[in-house]
């Protein structure tokens, strides 16, 4: 048994049991800094190596990308598409703390990697670990805004990018969340008053929380959500589907003045944006 590991077999442990990404392609570090901005604005380069980028803006590190020979991705069991990966650190994050706490800071940027990484994955059509179980759940986008609407001004909006939606009673009809539903793409629509957006955040939770690129001028108590769902598991989504329903979010977004955002906590600015290639 060999003292020291190979550079190969070190990033085949890498790239099959490691935090990643993996891409087909290497997007440069502009491209990938302005992606790391839609997830939080603060993202930043790491000032000694400009190719690294502090994808939080605080201590989670996007290290530079490290190319994957066809041979390696075989061996990892990758498709043959993919030629580069990235790996992640949390710079200073752990700094003076005991081992307990240590474990759990390491954990909580585990946790937050499965969003952040997702995000990036859907923008560049690749491959990430771990994964968030939302993936497992209908495509959904989220749509904030200070916007108030009523039924028939919901059906309207609606109506200019999708068809065949009309309202519906269901369980949140008592506490003024407004449903529209049929059986076309997208299947649901739902307003959620702020009041009731507030207590039930864990029934439309957009990525580790209420993401950081909502307009900070909006008070949390004045914060409606409009949620747009396909009938359809997010992860390997038909993409004619996930575009579908990134155009009705995009189009309610620029109705009512606000924010439209992926499972991950991104904003999202293309349709496209929502296909989340299957692994």
């Amino acid at each position: 048994m060999p003292l020291f590991r190979s550079r190969d077999d070190k990033l085949l442990e890498s790239l099959t049991k490691g935090v990643r990404l993996t891409l087909p392609a290497n997007p440069g570090p502009d491209r990938m800094l302005d992606a790391c901005r839609q997830y939080s604005p603060a993202a930043k380069p790491f000032r000694l190596n400009h190719d690294s980028i502090y994808a939080d803006g605080k201590h989670f590190c996007l290290f530079p990308a490290t190319t994957v020979s066809a041979e390696m991705a075989a061996r990892a069991g990758l498709p043959p598409d993919i030629t580069c990966a990235f790996f992640v650190g949390w710079a200073g994050a752990t700094t003076g703390l005991d081992s307990r706490t240590s474990r759990m800071v390491d954990q909580q940027y585990v946790d937050k990697s499965k969003y952040l990484l997702g995000g990036l994955a859907a923008r560049f059509g690749g491959l990430w670990y771990p994964r968030p179980d939302d993936v497992t759940r209908p495509l959904r986008v989220y749509v904030f805004t200070v916007r108030r609407a009523d039924e028939a001004g919901l059906e309207g909006m609606v109506a200019r990018y999708a068809g065949g939606l009309g309202p519906v009673e269901t369980k949140w009809s008592s506490e003024n969340v407004i449903t529209l539903q049929g059986n076309g793409t997208p299947s649901l629509v739902q307003f959620w008053p702020p009041d009731v957006a507030k207590m039930h955040t864990v029934v439309f939770a957009a990525g580790p929380g209420v993401p950081e690129v909502l307009d900070p001028a909006w008070a949390q108590d004045d914060i409606a959500v409009i949620t747009v769902e396909a009938a359809q598991a997010a992860e390997g989504a038909d993409p004619g589907v996930a575009r579908a329903v990134g155009t009705v979010g995009l189009g309610l977004a620029a109705e009512t003045g606000g924010v439209c955002v992926d499972v991950f906590g991104f904003r999202v600015r293309d349709p496209a944006d929502l296909v989340i290639r299957a692994q």
